[in-house]
């Protein structure tokens, strides 16, 4: 805010003063107003103003300094008032316009706000007050490259103009300029020791460059000067979340509740950290209490939207997305996470545009890219596929993990476009990006594989542990990802008495809750020789319990966690009478359909194409096992490329399987409502399609380290 003064008006004769009482002249008494203000003695400053005002109803210093003052007291409306006036009274003080440009712009009316600075600016171009304040306004308005002239301007008039120098740093952010963001964030805390809004801008860039122990340092140091920095504790908290250090994050969020237990931005970080950790409950708690604090709260409507998305309640999510967005019609996370809702519903059209638009507003966000690239078929002039290219080409640092995302998204683009070494290239590229973020470790993974063979021996299954609940409700769907599960789910759940619950984690949660009862259980699978009769009984009951309220008609409730399949001897042994179907597809198209994602969950063994085939090795030895030991009629196996070729013959055979009578609806499983939130959304929206079959051969030598290493099998 510009607290200069403005031109002072001629004094008064001061009358007879009260007893006590000293007559200040109109310019000392406006002197006198301006410290006041400056000293943030902020009732005393308007007290004073409107004595003056009361005495000069025209004077323009007077409402000039009680509008700035009533807008710090929060008071914005009746600030925007005083500041006006004093502009209608004299329309030649640079200040004033400078002073009412930045209110107009707290009050979010951009375009008078730039009418107002402008003016300033012209009265006085030297005014490096009124450029900054210009340049907030076109920041306000994503105009960056406008923001970042002005800003430049300011400090050319006024090098030491340390705000301006932070400005200049959230345009050139803004612009994916980090490092010279950094740069000016740097020199501003030179000029301005304890800059604590410079310290937590160059925090969020240095985290934009996964600089991560740099970026908490800089929160926490913001924190330290000051802490009472709501917004520097609520990012060094989302910073944590995003480590997944949820106690840490929880722990300051906490401390700042109990100093502000109606903050609502800390609330919001409070439910976003309690959703990263799975406890639902205690995060729409946080948003409710959110909400009744301040129920336009457009971010608050946002998380409540996840919430509901996790716990599957999509037409709800839909609404709380709604109603953010017509709070915050442009905010980049809610239209994404709309967008991503709605694609999981199967609305794909609704889905495209709420992208689309995201892309508009942002143009520069990778994310909104990478969301929308499923819906579309890239040909090389497709509008999204040059603005990707063109982004990728202004990149200073092209192989930056912020860009891992934009990678991918140009490999489906440059595969749509049949460049397929191209394709290759990004996919790569994007692959060793997010390989370098993973702490995977083969020899510990492959060890993993070997116990699960030991324990779960033929002997094992002669003589099992538990006998089982004889429940016919579950029905496991396992398979390496790309395999064809989701076509597998959909067809089975357009069945009438199946319910597709998708890919829940109920049964590691119904372990977990064993192991947090009784401490002294080890791990999966060293867990089966420990646990007792009851043990077993209360595992296979917790389980039950989560997935027999999913759906009151369903006699068959599908669970499409594929990596259950190292699950398959312990589920053998708690529901006897379920069954299982493994989903297969030829070894390498599964392999480059998995290498070709970029998975929500770590799935770190598929950013490497020699990993990725050896740890497909692995998986393929133990589905050998399990094929040799699981009793008979426990489990069926499905070929994707016999599935393609001859559905009906195989969607038959897997309703028959399950002992349900056929429904002609399952053939149609396209069409079926219910929510898909796997990585093959899109395509379970369309017909059986064969042109995914053989995929890999596109590809020639850029597979050769995957072909070798499923050559060349398990290495005992």
């Amino acid at each position: 805010m510009n607290n200069e003064q403005g031109n002072r008006p001629a004094g008064i004769a001061p009358g007879n003063a009260p007893p006590g009482k000293q007559w200040l002249s109109v310019p000392d008494a406006i002197a006198r107003a301006m410290e006041l203000y400056a000293n943030d003695r902020l009732d005393r400053a308007e007290q004073l103003t409107r004595e003056i005002i009361k005495a000069r109803p025209d004077n323009p210093d007077a409402h000039n300094i009680l509008g700035v003052t009533l807008f710090r007291k929060g008071e914005l409306e009746e600030g925007l008032k005083m500041v006006r006036r004093a502009v209608q009274i004299d329309p030649t003080n640079p200040n004033y316009f400078s002073n009412l440009g930045e209110l107009e712009r707290k009050a979010k009316n951009l375009d008078a706000a730039k009418i107002a600075l402008d003016r300033a600016i012209r009265l006085d171009s030297s005014s490096h007050q009124a450029l900054n304040n210009l340049g907030i306004v076109y920041f306000d308005n994503r105009e960056f490259e406008q923001a970042a002239e002005y800003y430049r301007r300011a400090i050319a008039i006024k090098e030491d103009y340390a705000e301006a120098h932070n400005n200049l740093g959230n345009a050139m952010r803004a612009l994916d300029d980090i490092n010279g963001a950094i740069q000016e964030y740097e020199r501003a805390i030179e000029l301005r020791d304890g800059y604590a809004e410079a310290y937590n801008n160059m925090a969020t860039a240095l985290r934009d460059q996964q600089r991560i122990e740099e970026a908490e340092y800089s929160y926490r140091r913001a924190v330290e000067i000051r802490p009472d920095y709501l917004e520097a504790l609520n990012n060094l908290a989302n910073l944590l979340i995003f480590e997944e250090r949820y106690e840490d994050a929880l722990r300051t969020l906490g401390d700042t509740l109990r100093n502000y237990p109606r903050d609502v931005a800390t609330l919001v970080t409070t439910a976003r950290a309690q959703l990263a950790r799975g406890n639902t409950e205690l995060a729409a708690r946080a948003v409710e209490i959110a909400l009744e604090v301040d129920s336009q709260s457009a971010d608050a409507f946002c998380v409540k939207g996840q919430i509901y998305n996790e716990m599957d309640r999509l037409d709800d999510a839909v609404e709380a997305y709604k109603a953010a967005l017509e709070i915050e019609p442009e905010s980049l996370e809610t239209l994404n996470m709309y967008g991503v809702t709605l694609k999981a519903l199967g609305r794909m059209d609704e889905a495209r545009d709420v992208f689309m638009k995201a892309v508009q507003l942002h143009p520069r966000s990778i994310g909104s890219y990478s969301n929308i690239i499923d819906l579309e078929n890239f040909s090389q002039d497709n509008p999204l596929f040059q603005a990707m290219k063109e982004m990728y080409d202004n990149a200073t640092d092209k192989n930056h993990e912020r860009f891992m995302s934009l990678h991918f998204a140009l490999g489906k683009a440059y595969d749509d476009a049949k460049e397929y070494e191209k394709a290759l290239e990004h996919f790569s590229a994007g692959a060793a990006l997010k390989r370098r973020q993973l702490n995977y470790n083969e020899k510990d993974s492959f060890t993993f594989f070997d116990e699960i063979r030991e324990i779960f021996s033929e002997d094992y299954f002669r003589n099992p542990p538990f006998e089982g609940d004889p429940t016919t409700l579950p029905v496991f769907i396992v398979g390496m990802p790309r395999s064809g599960s989701t076509m597998t789910e959909q067809i089975i759940c357009s069945h009438p008495q199946v319910y597709g619950a998708g890919e829940i984690k109920n049964l590691s949660h119904a372990l977990g809750a064993i192991r947090a009862r009784f401490p002294n259980i080890p791990r999966f699978p060293q867990m089966v020789l420990s646990l007792k009769q009851r043990q077993f009984a209360s595992v296979a009951d917790n389980y039950l319990k989560s997935i027999s309220g999913l759906s009151p008609i369903a006699t068959r409730v599908t669970d499409k966690l594929l990596t259950n399949y190292y699950f398959l001897g312990l589920l053998a042994t708690l529901f006897p009478r379920a069954k299982v179907i493994h989903t297969m597809r030829n070894p390498v198209d599964t392999c480059l359909s998995s290498y070709t994602k970029l998975y929500k969950d770590d799935m770190p063994h598929s950013y490497d194409l020699r990993e990725l085939g050896r740890y497909y090795n692995k998986y393929l030895q133990l589905m050998e096992h399990w094929r040799r030991v699981l009793p008979k009629g426990f489990m069926i196996e499905t070929q994707y490329e016999d599935m393609v070729a001859n559905t009906e013959a195989r969607a038959r055979e897997l309703i028959d399987f399950l002992g349900l009578p056929w429904d002609d609806r399952c053939l149609n499983f396209h069409e079926t409502d219910r929510p898909v939130k796997t990585a093959s959304v899109s395509q379970v929206r369309k017909p059986v399609y064969s042109t995914s079959v053989e995929r890999w051969r596109r590809y020639g030598d850029g597979l050769k380290p995957l072909i070798e290493a499923l050559e060349a099998g398990v290495l005992e």
